[in-house]
């Protein structure tokens, strides 16, 4: 037993220093998991923008302990953060991590994928979110490196999926059966979120946002509400948004349902009336929206992205048919 624990330090201590070696300037994640259930654990984000100082980490991540293998829950911004994951998870247990689901195709969710594919942990994404991290993944990739710098980025590269869900599948992790639902059309074409049966604990990934201005550059804002009421309906005791601090009751989704409705209603009408982008980017931001983190640029960014689609549908439910 000493001799196995032995055994057990020194190899997370040379991954550690594996992983320290190679990347420059120092730069760290120092993850630490927290367990918020029985053998349930998050990697919570900042609530901050992506910076140089915070390297990406800046949505919830996490992994759930069965009695032979562990399940994680997205993959991380880089390839540095997910490296360091799999480093936290060590500490916790040695079971092999031989699943990972990637809730969707965003940076700070997927750009670990290639670390636990080394790892030969298999790797879930919904197939149209696949579809969409292949097509945009190297742009996105330029984003990022140019928001929180080259050192962070070090190596990570965009990468595919193993396995793809685009129906309701059910995972044995040994003594614990983990569903994964789709979800199509709403926050992005294809999310995925996970729900423990034996803790209740949902894993909703950014179909639900907490406290944090919720991003739409992929969304259907009228089909991700319907979403809403189909989580709220799950029958979870716990939920881990994909942004923010754990939800125990529906008072954020309401919140997050009204500042949907906020965006929506302002592009809307906004398009109506006739104004340029320029005069919906003036829009006084309200209370209590204006108290969401990173509400500024993620309001800019949204508005200019729903101005642009209503846009074009007005253009084109415009052309003359011949």
């Amino acid at each position: 037993m000493i001799r196995g624990a032995l055994v057990s330090v020194l190899t997370l201590v040379f991954t550690i220093l594996a992983i320290a070696g190679a990347y420059s300037d120092h730069v760290r994640y120092s993850l630490k998991p927290e367990q918020i259930a029985d053998g349930v654990y998050v990697f919570w984000g900042q609530q901050e923008p992506l910076t140089w100082e915070n390297g990406g980490n800046i949505a919830n991540t996490g992994f759930i302990v069965g009695n032979n293998s562990v399940l994680v829950l997205d993959t991380g911004p880089t390839q540095l953060y997910a490296e360091e994951m799999i480093a936290a998870i060590r500490t916790v247990t040695n079971l092999p991590i031989r699943h990972a689901i990637v809730t969707h195709h965003h940076p700070d969710h997927a750009f670990g994928i290639q670390s636990f594919k080394k790892n030969n942990t298999n790797v879930y994404m919904h197939p149209d979110s696949r579809s969409l991290l292949a097509k945009e993944g190297p742009i996105l990739l330029g984003f990022l490196e140019t928001l929180i710098g080259t050192n962070w980025i070090t190596g990570t590269k965009i990468d595919r999926p193993t396995q793809l869900i685009r129906t309701e599948r059910s995972i044995d992790v040994g003594g614990r059966i983990i569903k994964i639902l789709p979800f199509a059309n709403g926050h992005t074409p294809g999310d995925l979120v996970v729900y423990d049966q034996e803790t209740r604990t949902l894993f909703a990934g950014d179909l639900v946002f907490h406290g944090r201005a919720a991003t739409v550059p992929h969304a259907n804002i009228s089909i991700w509400l319907d979403h809403l009421d189909v989580l709220i309906e799950l029958g979870w005791d716990t939920l881990v948004p994909g942004h923010g601090p754990i939800v125990t009751d529906q008072i954020p989704f309401e919140e997050l349902r009204s500042y949907l409705y906020f965006l929506e209603q302002t592009a809307t009408e906004s398009v109506a009336r006739g104004d340029t982008l320029g005069e919906t980017l003036q829009t006084e931001i309200p209370a209590p929206f204006n108290q969401l983190a990173t509400v500024k640029a993620e309001f800019q960014r949204s508005i200019t992205s729903l101005f642009r689609k209503l846009e074009a549908e007005d253009f084109e439910a415009s052309l003359p048919v011949y």
